[in-house]
């Protein structure tokens, strides 16, 4: 899928998107990118964003650092799947206004390489994560994605000091609050 594609038809055209058309656009691309997330088809997620390079980004607020354009976004993603190859996501929650969609998740996954300096422990993973999904809102275009997290909750999973079910999980959470008993 060539998510920007719509997207790039419409502002050749001279139109503007509808406040409804680009929430809509975005809420499309977005499930997109978070799917070939899921299967690591990582040509179709990188399509997901703008097809201009320079106006690529991703953000990790926990390290206070962007990945500039979509060779920083490519590097991001390289790096985070050598840590964890087999993560998986786990959308709780999804709001959208034009321009910004936002995710709420849980990321779980096998610490199989290095990550933050620690090299591949084999020890399960799991933290929460907002997701923040940044559009032109004149073209629909993804141009970057910034995402919160708490590292300290990943690290303490990977010298052992915290296992990944005593990790904040809003599923589960919800899950306990319908009746079934806490595993915490």
């Amino acid at each position: 899928m060539q998510a920007h594609g719509k997207a790039a038809g419409a502002a050749a055209a001279g139109a503007s998107l509808s406040p409804e058309v680009l929430i809509e656009l975005q809420r499309k691309t977005v499930a997109e990118h978070i799917r070939r997330e899921q299967i690591k088809d990582w040509p179709e997620v990188y399509r997901t964003f703008t097809p201009h390079a320079e106006d690529a980004y991703y953000d990790v607020v926990p390290f206070q650092t962007r990945f500039r354009k979509m060779k920083g976004v490519i590097d991001f993603y390289e790096a985070f799947t050598r840590g964890f190859p087999d993560f998986q996501i786990t959308v709780h929650t999804e709001q959208d206004v034009p321009g910004v969609s936002i995710r709420e998740a849980q990321i779980t996954g096998t610490h199989n390489g290095e990550y933050c300096g620690i090299q591949a422990t084999g020890r399960r993973v799991s933290v929460p994560l907002m997701g923040f999904f940044l559009f032109d809102k004149t073209t629909g275009h993804l141009n970057a994605e910034r995402i919160y997290f708490d590292n300290n909750t990943i690290l303490a999973q990977l010298r052992g000091e915290m296992s990944p079910d005593d990790a904040f999980d809003l599923g589960r959470i919800e899950h306990d609050a319908t009746g079934a008993t806490s595993s915490v």
